[in-house]
């Protein structure tokens, strides 16, 4: 797996629609054997179009459920739910690295203390 630019990623996501993904299967000629990811705003306009992921697509039964597992998945990891993740992962390394100077400081003091006992 390549390295990830968290910063890139961040900025994608908040140029990217905001709001509530949700899925839906196309029922219209043009979109009947898809699923569409959307969020609803004035009409109706899909974010995209996932091919044959409808469950009477007519496709291959297999194929039908790995894009049916492909949309659910682009319509959890909405931008919202990235840019949640990000500022989680954010804290984190920020806790990680408060904890590793307290490490640093008490390893320190004990360095310290020893060298007293030692001398005394």
């Amino acid at each position: 797996m390549s390295k990830i630019d968290y910063q890139a990623l961040r900025e994608k996501a908040e140029k990217a629609t905001c709001g509530v993904w949700s899925l839906e299967y196309g029922e219209e000629r043009f979109d009947a054997g898809d699923a569409l990811i959307h969020r609803e705003v004035v009409g109706y306009l899909p974010i995209c179009r996932i091919e044959g992921a409808h469950p009477e697509s007519g496709f291959d039964e297999d194929f039908q459920m790995e894009q049916q597992a492909n949309a659910e998945f682009i319509a959890a990891a909405n931008p919202a739910t990235v840019l949640a993740l990000l500022d989680e992962r954010e804290r984190n390394q920020q806790y990680i690295k408060r904890r590793d100077q307290e490490n640093e400081d008490i390893a320190l003091t004990v360095g310290k203390l020893r060298f007293e006992l030692e001398a005394a």
